[in-house]
């Protein structure tokens, strides 16, 4: 029983290792052929107007997360003005998904916006928990609904056979209707071994699935509009693609999912040159994940020079 236990507490650490490994030999087999010049010419290759939607689709993002920010704050009944939610998701989830961890580094950050405003230490523990679900819950959905209306693409870039794919997404928009019905039907929080689940109401869960389509449709959009043209793929299929990419960067703990996420796309789409893809993944991190990182910590530490103002006089 002890060795057993013993494997279960180490299981998570030894799946981070394996995907780390896995990842890394993916990215030195692809370096084999092509140096950091041929991936810089194809970074600066890639047109303008590509920068500029990239751009605006990580605008509609952190847009659609400010908001849901706001929504969650007036949902617990915090009595916090929108404007300090709305800050708070500027900085709270670009630091959380740069750091890694996002409920606990974005978690931290939350803690010290709503804690200094009055927040109680269970109210933000609330946030944090429901900060997680959007995202999650557009790109499981978005990923169903990729695998079945173009079934035939998706497994191919997925290495998997078409009726495999179809099934798999018909699994998830299942999975999904249920937790809808499950929301709609439920009375009361679930009551588990440790604790109540207490599930969203059915209008929380309409905006949740709302703003979390609209920012991981808009997350997808920005690395498939900085894609060469020679990626001849369509956006559903690419969606899957994605997804599985985010998911194993997620499970291997390195923050960003970074060289996990990029060794993912280098197996799943073979037909993009190695040198252009990983350009366009450069770009994408740099519009995606680096602008606004530095924008999170900008808003932050403005934030507490503000809340120390008088400390500052004084000194």
């Amino acid at each position: 029983m002890a060795e057993t236990r013993k494997l279960t507490r180490l299981l998570p650490a030894l799946v981070s290792l394996a995907i780390i490994v896995a990842a890394a030999a993916v990215l030195l087999r692809a370096f084999r052929g092509i140096g950091p010049a041929d991936i810089a010419a194809r970074f600066a290759a890639i047109p303008t107007s590509d920068i500029g939607l990239a751009i605006m689709f990580t605008a509609l993002a952190l847009l659609s997360l400010a908001i849901y920010e706001v929504v969650m704050l007036r949902y617990i009944n915090s009595g916090l003005p929108d404007r300090r939610a709305f800050l708070t998701a500027l900085a709270a989830y670009p630091i959380g998904h740069a750091v890694g961890f996002g409920a606990l580094s974005g978690g931290a950050v939350r803690y010290r916006f709503y804690a200094a405003a009055g927040l109680s230490t269970f109210d933000v523990g609330k946030v944090v928990l429901l900060s997680a679900m959007p995202y999650a819950m557009g790109l499981g959905l978005l990923c169903g609904i990729s695998l079945v209306a173009d079934s035939a693409e998706a497994a191919q870039l997925l290495r998997i056979e078409p009726v495999a794919g179809m099934l798999l997404g018909g699994a998830l928009i299942v999975a999904h209707l249920a937790y809808v019905v499950a929301v709609g039907a439920r009375r009361g929080p679930i009551r588990l071994r440790w604790f109540d689940l207490e599930l969203p109401t059915p209008r929380m869960t309409a905006v949740q699935y709302g703003l979390g389509i609209v920012d991981a449709t808009a997350a997808i959009a920005v690395l498939y509009v900085l894609l060469p043209d020679s990626a001849s793929i369509g956006f559903l299929p690419f969606a899957a693609v994605y997804v599985l990419a985010v998911f194993a960067g997620l499970l291997s703990s390195v923050p960003a999912g970074l060289g996990v996420f990029e060794s993912m796309l280098l197996l799943m789409l073979r037909d993009v040159p190695p040198d252009a893809l990983l350009g366009a993944v450069l770009a994408y991190r740099l519009v995606f994940e680096l602008i606004p990182l530095a924008l999170g910590v900008a808003t932050f530490a403005g934030w507490e020079m503000w809340s120390r103002r008088h400390l500052l006089r004084r000194v």
